[in-house]
C-alpha cells in the first residue's frame, strides 16, 4: 500500500507479528511449550519475531534477576499474567497459557499477519563498538487513524540465545539447555517514548544508547522495536534489528590480502607497537574505550610506530581504529596494568 500526501510519501512495511513470551528457567511447562513457540519464530523471522521476559515466578531464575525491574513492569502491564508460561501475541491479539498456541501457532499467526500495518520502523547507525550499543531509530505513521491515539514506541534489547552454561547460580532447573530472545534491556525503560508525531506521515526519532550489561555473547544482541497502543495494548508493527560489529581479529588483510597490520605485545600495558605494511593504508590512529569513546588519537606516516598510551585505562578490552580517508578498521587490544 502507497499512501501519497502532499509533502511525503508513506511506504507501507511488511506486517511483523510480536510474540512476548512470559517464561521461566525452572518451571517444566515452561521447558514444554517455550521452545516450541521460538522454533517457529526462529523458522519466520520474516514474519515474526520475540521478546522472552524471565518472570521471578514460580522459581529463581538468573535472567530474571539480572533486569527484575523492566520485567516485573511487563508482567503488571498485562493484567492476566499471573503463571508460565504465557504467551502475548501484538499485544491485545492473544493472550493465554502457551499450552493453548503450541497446538497450532499458524493458525493464531497468520490472520494476524495478514492485517496490514500501521507503522514503519527503520534504524540509521546501529552499531556496536566495545560494549556501547548506538543507534538511531525512526517511527513513521502511515494510518491516518494513528493521529487520534496515544502511542508508545519500544526499543528492546535482547540476547536471542543465551547457553544455560553461561551461569553458575540459578541457571533452572528444567530441561532446557538454551533460552531464545532474553531481554537485557527496555530503552530507555519499560515505558518505552511516546510518540508525538502520529498524523499521516509523521515521524519520531528514538536514539538508543546503552552500555552492554549481563550479555553472554555479543554476536547474539539484537534489538526489537515496535510500536503499541497504549490504551487498547494493540501492537501495530515489529521490527528486528542487528547492530554491525567491529572485527575481532589482530589483524586484517590489505587490499592484495597478502600484508597485514600487526599489533604487539597484545595484551598490552600501556605500549602498542604497530606493524604496518605499506604507509599508505594508515594515517591516524585512535584508541577507543568500552564505552565507545576516544581516549587518544595519534597521526601516523611511517612503517612502523609505537604508541605508548599511558593513560587512565582500566584494564579491558579496546578498540584501535586505524584508517586513511574515509576508509577505516578496527582492531582489539587488550590492556593489562
Amino acid at each position: 500500500m502507497i499512501v501519497l500526501a502532499c509533502s511525503s510519501i508513506a511506504i507501507a512495511q511488511k506486517r511483523v507479528v510480536l510474540v512476548e513470551q512470559f517464561t521461566n528457567s525452572g518451571c517444566p511447562p515452561c521447558a514444554a511449550n517455550t521452545p516450541i513457540v521460538f522454533d517457529y519464530v526462529n523458522k519466520n523471522l520474516s514474519d515474526v519475531v520475540a521478546i522472552a521476559y524471565h518472570t521471578s515466578f514460580p522459581y529463581k531464575d538468573s535472567m530474571y534477576f539480572e533486569n527484575p525491574v523492566e520485567t516485573n513492569a511487563r508482567v503488571a502491564y498485562y493484567s492476566n499474567i499471573s503463571s508460565v508460561p504465557h504467551s502475548v501475541i501484538d499485544g491485545n491479539y492473544f493472550s493465554k497459557s502457551s499450552s493453548q498456541l503450541v497446538g497450532n501457532i499458524p493458525a493464531t499467526i497468520n490472520p494476524r499477519k495478514a492485517v496490514g500495518s500501521r507503522y514503519t520502523i527503520q534504524n540509521s547507525k546501529l552499531s556496536l563498538i566495545g560494549n556501547l550499543l548506538d543507534g538511531d531509530f525512526q517511527f513513521t505513521s502511515i494510518n491516518a487513524d494513528n493521529a487520534n491515539e496515544k502511542l508508545v514506541a519500544y526499543l528492546v534489547v535482547i540476547e536471542k540465545n543465551v547457553l544455560k552454561n553461561a551461569y553458575k547460580a540459578s541457571p533452572g532447573a528444567n530441561e532446557e539447555t538454551e533460552y531464545g530472545f532474553v531481554m537485557r534491556k527496555m530503552i530507555p525503560d519499560a515505558n518505552g517514548t511516546s510518540l508525538a508525531n502520529t498524523f499521516l506521515n509523521g515521524t519520531d526519532g528514538v536514539s538508543l544508547r546503552w552500555t552492554l550489561k549481563n550479555i553472554k555473547n555479543i554476536n547474539e544482541v539484537k534489538i526489537i522495536a515496535f510500536v503499541q497502543n497504549a490504551t487498547t495494548k494493540e501492537v501495530y508493527q515489529a521490527q528486528m534489528f542487528s547492530p554491525s560489529l567491529p572485527p575481532t581479529a589482530i589483524g586484517y588483510a590489505t587490499e592484495d590480502n597478502e600484508e597485514k597490520v600487526r599489533l604487539y605485545p597484545n595484551p598490552s600495558n600501556g605500549t602498542i607497537n604497530i606493524a604496518l605494511p605499506n604507509e599508505r593504508y594508515i594515517d591516524i590512529i585512535a584508541i577507543i574505550n568500552p564505552l565507545g569513546e576516544v581516549v587518544h588519537t595519534q597521526a601516523i606516516n611511517a612503517q612502523t610506530k609505537s604508541i605508548n598510551a599511558e593513560l587512565d585505562l582500566e584494564n579491558g578490552i579496546y578498540y584501535l581504529q586505524i584508517g586513511k580517508g574515509s576508509t577505516h578498521k578496527m582492531l582489539k587490544i587488550n590492556f593489562v596494568k
